[in-house]
This record gives structure tokens, sequence and C-alpha cells, in this order.
């Protein structure tokens, strides 16, 4: 099983311990799917600064190739987090820059590089990565791809699920707070718009996957006292994938019930334990931001 992410890195800086964390969402679905026993790389902009040396470093030590990566003179992706009762809570205003090299300097990919990525079997990008373009260049006559959608609702605009969706074996959407007619209603649109699969989270409700044979799946989350909620919707989606991998999910093999209810279950059990951990995986950095 060979899962590569295309698009965001960063590291969410906790100001109340003046430590910088590495994250984002591209960036941790590989970090997440290896730990779940998968082969991955991830491919993405990284600055030349300490931080981005640290996003590498961590890389490596959890075997996720970034040979592909470039590297761009400038400051790498970060946010500025403090938590509070275990929940995240963003501060928008804490950096002054708006965009790291990440956002500036998207990859343009090579013709090396998208052999290299259509050698997976999995590519996952996200809303953030700003490489929806890249995404149409790739081969996907047999490759994978899946897509993050986050919570916002400018991801979520007619235009946008038009560009996006008909590329898309699986998505992702984040519905925390929606009724399940909102959302049974809202995945037969992205449905409508190319999209094979549709998985929506509800945070404590648990997640619904509808798949392109109209099959709805219910799973539940596993509720624990988290000491961090960073990643958590990350790892769950990491793990899911990689275990419909395992029991077989291919380009032309429809998901079957019996796959959806393992990794859910497979998912959640992973998730509820990353949430007991800092940061998306650990490995903070201290340094004064």
């Amino acid at each position: 099983m060979k899962i590569i992410g295309l698009g965001d890195c960063c590291v969410d800086y906790y100001i109340h311990k003046k430590t910088a964390f590495p994250g984002g969402n591209a960036f941790n679905i590989t970090v997440y799917a290896g730990e779940n026993g998968a082969e991955t790389a991830f491919l993405g902009t990284v600055g030349d600064d300490v931080i981005g040396d640290h996003i590498l470093r961590c890389a490596a030590q959890k075997g996720v190739d970034t040979s592909h990566c470039p590297i761009k003179h400038g400051t790498s992706g970060r946010a500025a987090v403090n938590i509070v009762d275990g929940e995240r809570v963003f501060d928008g205003g804490y950096f002054q820059e708006a965009h790291g090299v990440g956002t500036l300097y998207p990859p343009m990919l090579s013709k090396n590089d998208l052999a290299y990525v259509e050698s997976f079997d999995l590519v996952h990008s996200s809303c953030y990565a700003h490489l929806e373009g890249q995404l149409k260049r790739l081969d996907t006559k047999r490759l994978l791809v899946t897509f993050d959608f986050s919570e916002e609702e400018k991801y979520r605009t007619d235009a946008y699920l038009k560009e996006v969706c008909p590329m898309l074996d699986l998505a992702l959407f984040s519905c925390a707070g929606s009724s399940e007619e909102q959302i049974c209603e809202f995945a037969k649109k992205v449905q409508g718009y190319g999209c094979k699969n549709v998985l929506l989270t509800m945070g404590r409700g648990g997640q619904l996957l509808v798949t392109e044979e109209g099959l709805f799946c219910r799973g539940q989350a596993k509720l624990v006292e988290a000491v961090d909620t960073m990643g958590a919707g990350d790892s769950f989606f990491a793990a899911f994938l990689v275990k419909l991998l395992e029991l077989g999910w291919r380009k032309q093999a429809p998901l079957r019930e019996e796959q959806v209810r393992e990794a859910f279950g497979a998912a959640s059990e992973y998730a509820a334990r990353v949430c007991l951990v800092e940061g998306s995986f650990g490995m903070g950095l201290e340094i004064e931001m």
C-alpha cells in the first residue's frame, strides 16, 4: 500500500507552550498512514527556515519520503494555536505574514514528479494545497484520488465543487452541527458533480459514508478525554484509507459495506489514540516565534 500526500505542510505554534508542532493536512495524512502500515511520501513546498528543516527532519524520522519536495526561500507555513479544554483555538492575528511558501509557491509538477506520484496507489490532497490544476494533470486510470474539503463554506460553492469533484474517488467534508437530512442532501449534490464516494464527519456524532453504489454507512466516534484534538480528523481519514486499501479497495472496485464498517472501526480507534498526544503527532520544537 503506497500513499502520497500532495500539498500542504506547516507547523502549529502553541503560543502557551512556545512550541511548534509539525502538521498540515496532506503532511499529516502521510505520517498517520505510515503509522498504520502504508509506504508513504509527501510532495509539497517547504521553506528554507528552521521550521522547514524541522518538518523535513520529522518526515525522515517517520519514514516519509520527501525527496520530491521543492524547497523555497522564505517562511514555512505556520498557524498560531491555543488549547482550551483540549480543543484547539486558532489565533489568526498572531503572525503578520499572510501566507507561507507552500501557498505562495505550490509545487508545479515536472514529468518526473508526475511519474513519481502516479507510482503510488493513492494520492491525497486538500483545499488548502492550491493544487487543483496539478491534480488534473495526473493519469488516474489506476491512481485513487482523495481530497479533504475541510469545513469552510468557500470550498463548498458550486463552482469549486464542479472543478474538483470529477477527479475524486473519495471526498471528505467536516459537517459537525448539520442535521443528517442536510448531510445526505449535500452528499448527493457532491456526487452529482462527479465524486464517487463522500465521507462526512460529524465530530462526536460519528461519520456517514455515501458510496457510488448508493450505500449509506454510519460509523461512531470513540469518545476519550482528549489531551489535544489537533489532527483528529486527519488521523481518522488516514487510518480509514489504509484499512480500505488493505481490504482490497481499488480504482475499479466499488466499496463494500463490510469493508467500510471495518475501516470505520479501525479509524475511530486510531483517532482516539491521536487525541491523547499533543499536536498532530507530537515531535514539538521549542522555539520563540
